[in-house]
């Protein structure tokens, strides 16, 4: 069970990014027509990995990052390296607020809103910058960062009910136990 932890962490993310995807093509009955939802499960996720089941030496979190917003930026975006830098940057960042901060409920929401709000914006500036999206930041603040925010906070108390106790009994059977 061991040696098999990582590979549940990378096959949750997988199952992630395609729910994001999934998800991306139905249309919620709360939505309005202007509003531009964009799901970041995967990364959620990742941020409780980093949170409840990394310690200051490892790297799984980040190394899953890379792969994941690889996964991202070759399936669903048409330039490749943009989710790769915000995913792996944020989590970075939260890695390090993480040494200072305790893990709970509350801590965790605030990096799920942090994270998914720094990735997102990461995201649209440097499509902007790539003249991909030519938006201005007031529509994109009212049609996209604050529903994007909202879905994906509610989707990561969902994700921390499931997986915060079960990532932390993984640390410790994957870091603690002498088995």
């Amino acid at each position: 069970m061991k040696q098999m932890i990582p590979f549940l962490i990378a096959l949750i993310c997988l199952i992630l990014v395609i729910l994001e995807g999934t998800l991306a093509s139905l249309s919620l009955p709360f939505v309005k027509s202007d509003w531009m939802i964009v799901s970041h499960f995967a990364f959620v996720f990742l941020i409780y990995v980093t949170i409840f089941f990394e310690k200051d030496y490892t790297y799984y979190a980040i190394a899953l990052s890379v792969i994941v917003s690889l996964i991202i930026d070759v399936v669903y975006t048409d330039v490749i390296g943009v989710y790769i830098f915000a995913y792996t940057f944020t989590l970075y960042v939260i890695r390090v607020l993480m040494k200072v901060l305790q893990a709970n409920v509350i801590i965790a929401m605030l990096m799920t809103l942090l994270g998914v709000s720094a990735v997102d914006m990461v995201v649209s500036f440097l499509y902007q910058i790539l003249q991909i999206h030519q938006a201005g930041w007031d529509f994109y603040w009212v049609n996209r960062l604050v529903p994007t925010v909202i879905w994906n906070l509610l989707i990561g108390l969902l994700l921390y009910v499931i997986f915060a106790k079960r990532l932390s009994k993984w640390s410790t059977i994957k870091f603690d136990r002498a088995d």
